[in-house]
């Protein structure tokens, strides 16, 4: 049996939140040495840096690669010259989010606990566990890994592509100070005129969900907790989004991320310019 079968157990064990939507919040995850054990690892934290091309270079000399995320570039010159000049363009590959960041996944990991903590959560058992927690049936593959996002990097609010299956959001970040930084991912709901969205992503499957701007919706919770994980099944409601300014050479928010994600294939995205044309018709009825 695996050092980490009590994460399977305290998600089976875990009760359901029903605002803003169904999901599930554990504070205190990881057992306290285990925590200790991850946050002590050279490649998840290290010391500060001087500069933001220092940091890009140490965190692939660690092993973490670029991860083409929405709202993110995958050009390290494009990104270090926008910091630079803090001159971020908005509405990246046509959506509505408003900045312009960078996403790193760690892809080696020299430190064996580490490995083992990540080996386990994308092993049979814990895939097994969230399945028969959520209930999904469809056939899925699981992808768990640790991410650090620097400044600027934002997704606007979303429910995530029908693709995914599940997704879970584990904090563990360099120490409880970073729970007070805006860096944390929120969970909302639509505001009253745009409630109608929901009605249409679950009637509508000619596209995929999307993007929308932060002005229509409402945030509710904030999972700033460190060594808390937030896990939900991507639904019609299921919004969230992060926006994120701050000192990423002194710190860096740092996340086990992970998705289950379905087989199929959705290929027309989304737009949430669809949206506004679909209330004006709507308010013309």
């Amino acid at each position: 049996m695996s050092q980490f079968s009590y994460l399977s157990d305290k998600i089976t064990k875990a009760g359901f939140h029903p605002t803003p939507f169904k999901h599930i919040l554990i504070e205190d995850f990881l057992l306290p040495e285990h925590l200790d054990a991850v946050l002590s690892d050279p490649q998840v934290h290290f010391e500060e840096v001087g500069s933001t091309p220092e940091l890009t270079r140490r965190l692939h000399t660690e092993g973490y690669r670029i991860q083409d995320f929405p709202g993110c570039t995958s050009d390290i010159d494009e990104y270090l010259w926008h910091h630079k000049n803090d001159s971020f363009p908005t509405g990246r590959k046509g959506t509505p989010i408003e900045s312009y960041g960078i996403t790193y996944r760690l892809h080696r990991h020299d430190t064996p606990f580490t490995q083992e903590l990540v080996d386990y959560m994308n092993g049979e058992n814990f895939k097994k566990t969230l399945e028969e927690k959520f209930e999904i049936t469809k056939k899925n593959r699981i992808i768990t890994a640790i991410q650090k996002n620097l400044s600027h990097y934002e997704i606007s609010p979303h429910p995530d592509i029908r693709e995914k299956a599940l997704t879970y959001l584990l904090n563990i970040n360099k120490d409880s100070s970073v729970d007070e930084l805006p860096i944390h991912t929120h969970l909302l709901k639509f505001k009253e005129e745009w409630e109608f969205i929901k009605e249409h992503w679950k009637t509508d499957f000619s596209q995929n969900t999307t993007w929308v701007p932060w002005e229509w919706c409402e945030s509710v919770v904030n999972t700033n907790r460190n060594n808390s994980i937030v896990i939900f099944k991507p639904s019609v409601d299921t919004l969230h989004a992060v926006k994120m300014k701050y000192d990423h050479t002194r710190i860096q928010r740092t996340q086990l991320y992970g998705n289950l994600m379905g087989l199929e294939n959705i290929t027309s995205p989304g737009n949430y310019r669809d949206l506004i044309e679909l209330r004006r018709q709507r308010e013309e009825e």
